[in-house]
């Protein structure tokens, strides 16, 4: 050994331009994080692609239709005709993994069980409104990569024990086929 050592950082193939569907009653906000997803500051090669939804219904279409990818779902809890647990449990129901980030305004005066319900339901994250500025939006990609990375390793332990569930089976088979082959 010549004393030197190089070591490989094995980093998740992680989508650069991200689609997120953004829900929302609120014009100001919608328009904040569509600005905030498409403008990032932190690094010029990444934008995100905002799909603004301003009813509960529009996102359930988008969707259903299956034209986008979507990596990320931002919503409002408090939203007319389906709120936020509701939108989480038609995603549960529909067999959608996407990560789901919940927020709501401070005045609304949630109570920590409302946060804790969120993430029971698989919320990777919980913000509050109004926004501080760009930052506090960009904070929300930090956890969404922890989800993806985390997920790809999941992955990665499924297939990996698959292959070898696989490999065990064809080595009994093997064996019996030896069996039946001697007289």
């Amino acid at each position: 050994m010549d004393g030197t050592s190089s070591s490989v950082i094995d980093f998740p193939d992680i989508p650069l331009n991200l689609n997120v569907l953004v829900i929302d009653t609120d014009p100001e906000d919608l328009e904040f994080i569509k600005k905030s997803c498409e403008e990032n500051i932190r690094c010029k090669d990444i934008s995100h692609q905002a799909v603004i939804c301003s009813e509960s219904s529009m996102a359930v279409e988008v969707l259903l239709k299956k034209e986008i990818d979507i990596h990320l779902i931002v919503m409002e809890l408090h939203m007319p005709m389906m709120n936020g647990y509701e939108f989480m449990q038609f995603l549960y129901e529909e067999g959608f993994d996407i990560p789901f980030v919940m927020m709501s305004s401070k005045s609304d005066g949630i109570p920590f069980s409302s946060m804790e319900m969120a993430f029971k339901l698989g919320a990777i994250e919980y913000f509050f409104k109004p926004f501080r500025g760009r930052d506090q939006l960009l904070d929300l990609w930090s956890p969404f990569l922890k989800h993806y990375i985390a997920r790809r390793k999941e992955d990665e332990e499924t297939s990996d024990g698959e292959a070898k569930a696989d490999d065990t089976l064809h080595e009994k088979d093997d064996t019996l086929h030896e069996k039946d082959d001697t007289p």
